[in-house]
């Protein structure tokens, strides 16, 4: 959706500020009162609280993670597995289970 207007509203305990779409769609952020909180700053901080709440709810899995901290999570998993035949990976790979009434 792309966003055509941006309205902002005070209500007695804070501000809405609506995102308005094409055609009738639009989307409203209600901030509630803070001290810090001001016509100027409202419309910044609605987008904000709507980027977090429409971003991934915990990271991007391995990829977030700090590549030292992924080091040692192998490091600690291959301590785990010793003696083991196969150490253990930090990749997860996936191999599609082929349907076997595909072929009928």
């Amino acid at each position: 959706m792309a966003l055509s207007d941006i309205t902002v509203y005070q209500t007695e305990d804070g501000f809405v500020v609506e995102f308005g779409g094409e055609g009738e769609d639009s989307i409203a952020v209600t901030l509630r009162g803070a001290p810090e909180l001001t016509l100027e700053n409202a419309v910044p901080r609605a987008k904000a609280l709507l980027a977090a709440a429409t971003g991934p709810a915990h990271g991007d899995g391995a990829r977030s993670k700090d590549p030292a901290l992924l080091e040692e999570e192998l490091e600690e998993g291959l301590e785990d597995s010793f003696p083991a035949s196969d150490p253990v990976s930090v990749t997860v790979s996936s191999i599609p289970m082929r349907d076997p009434n595909a072929a009928r």
